[in-house]
Order: structure tokens, then sequence, then C-alpha cells
């Protein structure tokens, strides 16, 4: 195999990697802004445990349990997401830094 060719095969490689990768941080996007209605939604219904608008939602904190329990299963979606970008970016990465070392 010649330079050009590794190179070739270098670049198409990190170009569908990128759309791949693309793709899924902008669906994790997506799940995202699904999991932070669904806490908009639920503290307009309920309202927040302390009152505090600023204050994070505490997972440890009883107080909290009944809107992780309504936001589980988006939370769930959304890690999982987020997961996948993270291993699709770290193969990209991967493909630029041996890109870099066949040139």
């Amino acid at each position: 195999m010649s330079k050009i060719f590794n190179e070739q095969a270098h670049m198409e490689l990190i170009a569908e990697a990128a759309v791949l990768y693309q793709l899924a941080e902008t669906k994790r996007n997506s799940f995202r802004r699904e999991l932070n209605d669904m806490y908009t939604v639920f503290f307009q219904a309920h309202g927040r445990p302390y009152g505090d608008e600023r204050r994070r939602i505490d997972p440890d904190d009883d107080a909290y349990l009944p809107v992780l329990d309504f936001t589980n299963a988006a939370y769930d979606r959304w890690k999982t997401q987020r997961d996948l970008t993270t291993k699709l970016k770290r193969k990209l990465r991967t493909l630029v830094e041996r890109l870099g070392r066949v040139q």
C-alpha cells in the first residue's frame, strides 16, 4: 500500500467518524432539552423542594426523589446518548491522531 492510499483511507474514516459524532451530539442535545423540559414541567406542577430556583438537583437528597422518578426514563436516554457521544468523540480523536502518524 502506498502512503497516499493510507492517507486517503484515513481521511475517509475520519469523515465517517465525524458525521457519526455530529449526529450523536445532535441527538444528545435533543435528549438534554427533553430532560430540562421535564424538570420544568415537574417543578411548575409540584414546586421545588426548597423553593430555590438556583439550587441544583441533588440525587442523594430524598426531597428530590419524586422529580428523579418522573424524569428517570428521559435521564437514561440522555445518559446513554452522552456515553455514545463520548465514545464517538474518542474514536474521531484517535483517527485524527493516527492520520498524523501516517503523514
